[in-house]
C-alpha cells in the first residue's frame, strides 16, 4: 500500500513550486513595468527639451513623449533652425506645389493632408507641449477668387485639425479674414484683404506663415473658382514647425 503521506507531501512541495514560480514571475512583471516606466520618464518630451539638455546635439530623428501616459513615438528635430532652439518637424504628403484647375464650386476641389510618422493626436499633444509653432501656407492664382470677406461666399479656405472652416490666409489672423497683403494694405486691389481676388490675365500669390497653434496643423485644403479656361492655380503646404 502507498503511504498516502508520500502523495501529500508531493502535492505541498507542487504547490509550493507553483507557488514561488508565479511569485517570480509576478516579480519579473512588476520590475520590468518599473523599469519601462522609470525609461518612458526619461524620454524628452519635444526637440527643444532634448536640445535644451543636450545643447550639442544635432539635427536628426530622435524618440520623444509630449505626453507622459501615451507612448514615445519618433521625429525629426532640426537644430539649427531659430538660434538652434530644437525644432520638432512634421512632414506630410502635400508639400509640393500641386495645380487646382476645373473645379468651380467653392471649395469642390478638396485636398487631405497627412502627415508622417505621427498620428494627428500625437501632433497635438506636440502643439500643446510647445510655446510656438508655424506652418507656411501659399496659394498662386490668376483668375480666381479667395472672398473671405464677401456677401456672396467664400471660394477657398482651409481646415484646422480640429475640422473648423478657417477663413484666413498665412501672415493674417484668424479675426482678420485676410490675407497678409490686407494686414498691410499691400494687396493688388487696394480696397481687397488678399492678392487673389480675380486678377485676369495676371498671376498673384497669397503666402506666408499661419502662427495660431490653437488650429495647427492643417488637415485640408479647399478651393473652387477654377473651372474657366482662365482660373487657376498652385497650392503649397509647407512642414509643421514647433518649438519652445
Amino acid at each position: 500500500m502507498t503511504d498516502p503521506t508520500v502523495h501529500l507531501n508531493c502535492e505541498l512541495n507542487s504547490n509550493v513550486a507553483e507557488t514561488a514560480n508565479d511569485q517570480a514571475l509576478v516579480a519579473s512583471s512588476r520590475a520590468s513595468y518599473f523599469e519601462t516606466l522609470a525609461t518612458e520618464e526619461d524620454v524628452p518630451s519635444t526637440c527643444s527639451a532634448i536640445k535644451s539638455n543636450e545643447p550639442k546635439k544635432r539635427s536628426g530623428y530622435y524618440t520623444i513623449q509630449p505626453k507622459k501616459n501615451e507612448a514615445p513615438f519618433t521625429v525629426f528635430c532640426n537644430m539649427t533652425d531659430n538660434n538652434g532652439v530644437g525644432v520638432t518637424v512634421f512632414g506630410h504628403d502635400s508639400e509640393e506645389r500641386t495645380h487646382v484647375t476645373g473645379y468651380e464650386d467653392p471649395g469642390s476641389y478638396s485636398r487631405d493632408i497627412t502627415y508622417h510618422n505621427a498620428t494627428m493626436k500625437q501632433i497635438e499633444n506636440v502643439v500643446n507641449e510647445s510655446i510656438h509653432c508655424k506652418q507656411f501656407i501659399k496659394f498662386e492664382c490668376t483668375g480666381t477668387v479667395f472672398n473671405f470677406q464677401s456677401s456672396i461666399g467664400e471660394y477657398a479656405w482651409w481646415v484646422s485639425r480640429q475640422g473648423y472652416k478657417m477663413l484666413y490666409w498665412g501672415g493674417s489672423t484668424p479675426s482678420a479674414k485676410s490675407c497678409a497683403c490686407g494686414m498691410d494694405r499691400t494687396c493688388y486691389y487696394p480696397n481687397e484683404v488678399c492678392n487673389c481676388q480675380n486678377v485676369a490675365g495676371e498671376w498673384a500669390e497669397d503666402s506666408g506663415y499661419l502662427v495660431d497653434k490653437e488650429y495647427l496643423p492643417v488637415s485640408e485644403l479647399r478651393f473652387g473658382d477654377t473651372g474657366g479656361s482662365k482660373e487657376e492655380g498652385y497650392h503649397t503646404l509647407g512642414k509643421l514647425l514647433c518649438w519652445g
